[in-house]
């Protein structure tokens, strides 16, 4: 696995535990490995075979991330951005690679940054 992979994973639990306001760990996908994983089956390399087949993951991803970002169309602040979390959750539907959902977790992500209270 590429460094890289590990830093977009890292968005992918950042993304997570801001929208449910929790630590790192299983609960709701909060942790790098379920992304890292799939993006790892990607790229043809089989070492999280046991966690069930690519498709398997990579959907279970998708849920995570979805349940995310409806998560934060409800959470103040960021429900006052309903909209444009309401249209990532629609791209989200479409997303057919690891590529496309982390375009849309880096983009949720740097809203909820914006948004977030200092």
């Amino acid at each position: 696995m590429s460094k890289n992979n590990y830093t977009e994973a890292m968005n992918y639990e950042m993304l997570i535990r801001n929208a449910f306001n929790c630590q790192r760990g299983t609960r709701n996908g909060a942790d790098l490995c379920y992304m890292k994983n799939v993006m790892t089956m990607e790229n043809g390399e089989t070492f999280a075979k046991h966690l069930g087949s690519y498709e398997k993951q990579f959907e279970k991803v998708k849920i995570y991330i979805s349940q995310a970002l409806l998560k934060l169309t409800k959470t103040k602040p960021y429900s006052k951005e309903v909209d444009f979390f309401n249209n990532l959750i629609e791209k989200l539907d479409y997303s057919s690679s690891t590529n496309s959902l982390m375009e849309i977790v880096n983009i949720a992500l740097e809203k909820v940054i914006e948004l977030k209270p200092k």
